[in-house]
């Protein structure tokens, strides 16, 4: 997700741990910083579609840059 939005992965995690993403759940774990992170693949690419216009071939692009695969 980091890769495909040219962000740092502590931005995207911060984000999502604050709930800026609908698609996308943090949860405390064991530990001093323990977080686990679930990003749905499906609401990711609704998000880049519908709310930053992304064309679908810019998508599958840049998911496979970042190697994220059906």
């Amino acid at each position: 997700m980091a890769k495909v939005l040219g962000r740092t992965t502590t931005s995207i995690r911060e984000c999502i741990a604050r709930d800026k993403f609908k698609f996308a759940q943090c949860w405390q774990t064991e530990g001093k910083k323990g977080r686990t992170f679930d990003i749905d693949k499906e609401g990711f690419k609704n998000y880049l579609l519908n709310s930053l216009g992304w064309s679908k071939s810019k998508v599958d692009s840049e998911f496979k840059g970042a190697d994220i695969y059906d």
